[in-house]
C-alpha cells in the first residue's frame, strides 16, 4: 500500500516538474516577444518623431511661402501694378484682377 502511494506521489511530482519546464519555456518565449515588441515600439517612436519634425519643417516652409506671396501681393498693390489674369471666356484676353489677392475667396 505504501509503495502505491509513493508511486502516485512520484507521478505527481514528475508531472509538476514537466509543467514547470513547459512554463519556463513559455516564459522565455514571452520574454523574447516582449523584447522584440519593445524594440519595435522604439523604432516606431523614432519614426514618429522623424515624421513630426518633417511635418514641422513643411509647415514652416509653407508659412514662409505664404508670407512671401502676401508680401509680393502687397508690393503690387503699393506700386499699382496690374497683374494679367486670364478672363473667364477663355479667348486669350485678360480680365481686370479682382481684389483680395491670390488666395482670396472672391471677395
Amino acid at each position: 500500500m505504501e509503495g502505491m502511494h509513493l508511486a502516485k506521489l512520484e507521478a505527481v511530482v514528475e508531472k509538476m516538474l514537466g509543467n514547470l519546464a513547459d512554463m519556463r519555456r513559455q516564459n522565455a518565449a514571452l520574454q523574447a516577444e516582449v523584447a522584440a515588441k519593445k524594440e519595435q515600439i522604439a523604432g516606431l517612436e523614432a519614426r514618429l518623431h522623424e515624421l513630426k519634425e518633417n511635418q514641422a519643417e513643411v509647415s514652416s516652409r509653407v508659412t514662409t511661402l505664404l508670407s512671401s506671396i502676401e508680401e509680393w501681393e502687397g508690393s503690387l498693390e503699393e506700386t499699382g501694378a496690374d497683374v494679367d489674369v486670364p478672363d473667364e471666356e477663355g479667348d486669350g484676353g485678360y480680365a481686370e484682377p479682382k481684389g483680395g489677392g491670390l488666395f482670396s475667396l472672391g471677395e
